[in-house]
């Protein structure tokens, strides 16, 4: 629908029938009907008549349409006030609740750093899958309502307070600060689960509601629930069986994730594409802070600066390989699904596909921080495959992402991380600035074929 008088005003239109229904059943049903038909008649309009102002358009209407309204409603008025803008953009309080979440994959970064083994890595991709679930659903509750309205916007105030307190105990979650972190985030998902169910429940009331999604609301929300059980149970264990509990609970959350399969959720193409994407700029951003971190107050050699300035144009390039095209395709591509199938599209290009593009920046920034600390000496192991490996996980998650968008292969993507993984196995001797610059070049390289291959495509995209 063309937009109109602000999202602010999504629901005014059925609470006007509530009242001037009087609560009468049979009128209610009555004037639903007719207004979705006014509805229905005015899209078609609008197709035919783009130019027309929203006062013109409303007044067509008001003698073209076939059915008359109720006569406890006022066509004119409820037009006027049911037109809500197709693209919604992030608000400022989703963007504050987002950066006490990155606050949170800070201290995951801190929590490897100087202990790059197997096991911490093993127990930092659990806190990170329990945080990025935790942040993935407030982007779903979004498409239920707008955070700039009061309640919704006091509900993720609430809930970013308990997200610090979660984000506080993530380095001493496996051990003294376990109870802490799994009442915190029990605290945040229960918030959650019960404003999407609060949510769903209005709209139903409302008439704005899809078939059975009070029903798949109520469905995901139980499911949702049972993991945040378990981590809140695991808190409390002993730390030799709370990675049972945790892990467990990741896997009951990919479970519930499955539920897009049976209902239809409300998803808002635009501002849900626009909300990853915004995490993935502040996630980027730390990054840059280890770059910082790395090159402050240094004295400089040489390889110090060689390495320095290929971890920035790696930085940026990361930026460019996301946001030159892949956002726009991903945002395009959830405009065009609908119904479930926009669900599925959502939960499996974001939901799912992004959980390891923001680890591997995270694994990219130990990495850089361990490679400008010692420019001049090779890199160990385990620094080498962070710092690779982050990379490779990074690109690899946005071809998934396109697969599965547009079924298309990133033949471009695959051969960066085939040679990634070269460099990582060949080039161990090497020290860690020539290492950094032979990947640096090797990833500016093969965006730039990929660039030069598809210009015409990608000038028509942008």
């Amino acid at each position: 629908m063309p937009g109109g008088d602000g999202a602010q005003l999504r629901s005014d239109c059925w609470t006007i029938l509530r009242i001037e229904c009087q609560n009468d059943l049979g009128c209610l049903e009555e004037a639903k009907a007719e207004t979705r038909a006014l509805f229905e008649c005015v899209e078609e309009q609008a197709g035919e008549d783009s130019g027309l102002s929203l006062a013109e358009l409303v007044g067509t209407q008001s003698s073209v349409c076939d059915r008359s309204c109720s006569e406890a409603l006022s066509c004119r008025r409820l037009l006027k006030g049911c037109f809500v803008a197709e693209d919604r953009s992030a608000s400022f309080v989703e963007l504050f609740f987002d950066l006490v979440f990155v606050f949170g994959i800070t201290q995951v970064v801190v929590f490897i750093h100087g202990h790059l083994d197997w096991p911490t890595l093993w127990r930092a991709a659990v806190v990170l899958a329990l945080l990025w679930w935790a942040w993935t659903q407030y982007t779903w509750i979004a498409g239920y309502a707008d955070f700039d309205q009061l309640q919704p916007r006091v509900v993720l105030l609430l809930a970013t307070a308990g997200t610090f307190v979660l984000a506080v105990s993530v380095q001493g979650a496996w051990a003294d600060e376990g109870p802490i972190f799994g009442l915190a985030y029990f605290g945040v998902m229960l918030l959650g689960g019960l404003f999407m169910v609060a949510r769903a429940r209005a709209s139903e009331l409302e008439g704005e509601a899809k078939a059975d999604q009070l029903e798949g609301t109520i469905a995901y929300v139980v499911r949702m629930m049972a993991g945040s059980v378990l981590v809140l149970i695991g808190g409390f264990v002993p730390d030799d069986i709370r990675p049972l509990f945790w892990v467990l609970a990741v896997v009951v959350n990919l479970l519930s994730a499955m539920s897009v399969e049976q209902y239809e959720y409300e998803v808002d193409a635009s501002h849900f594409a626009e909300r990853h994407g915004l995490f993935v700029i502040i996630v980027l951003g730390e990054a840059l802070i280890a770059i910082g971190v790395g090159t402050v107050g240094q004295t400089g050699s040489l390889a110090f600066y060689v390495a320095g300035t290929a971890m920035l144009l790696t930085a940026l390039a990361m930026w460019w390989s996301y946001f030159d095209w892949l956002f726009r395709i991903g945002e395009a591509a959830l405009k065009e699904a609908t119904g479930k199938a926009r669900g599925r599209l959502a939960r499996d290009a974001y939901s799912l596909a992004h959980y390891p593009l923001v680890a591997g920046v995270i694994l990219f920034a130990v990495g850089t921080e361990e490679l400008l600390a010692h420019p001049d000496l090779a890199l160990d192991g385990p620094i080498r495959w962070a710092f690779v490996g982050g990379l490779m996980l990074f690109i690899g998650s946005q071809s998934i992402m396109v697969r599965r968008m547009t079924g298309s292969l990133t033949w471009e993507r695959f051969a960066l991380i085939s040679l990634l993984g070269i460099a990582g196995l060949a080039l161990g001797d090497l020290n860690a600035a020539a290492l950094g610059a032979v990947v640096c070049l090797v990833f500016v390289a093969t965006l730039a074929v990929e660039t030069g291959r598809h210009r015409e495509a990608l000038s028509q995209l942008r």
